[in-house]
């Protein structure tokens, strides 16, 4: 007999992590998205993405709560 759920719910834990904006950057060099630029066309990106941080007053003097939010879903069985 094949097991049957309900509605699913979901709790959602706010948190946050405390980068400064070069391990932020170094982060997002990971993504599958930037792994696949030509190599140039990474650099510069991750170059933009390096000056945004640091002339933001939020992100330029060191370390900053980057925000985040994980959701957890579950079924309840019936």
């Amino acid at each position: 007999m094949a097991a049957r759920f309900g509605s699913p719910e979901q709790a959602d834990f706010p948190h946050g992590q405390h980068p400064t904006a070069d391990p932020l950057v170094a982060t997002i060099a990971t993504r599958a998205g930037v792994l696949v630029m030509p190599e140039q066309e990474r650099e510069v990106a991750l170059g933009r993405i390096r000056a945004f941080f640091v002339s933001r007053p939020e992100t330029a003097r060191g370390k900053f709560t980057l925000p985040m939010l994980t959701g957890v879903p579950r079924g309840r069985r019936l």
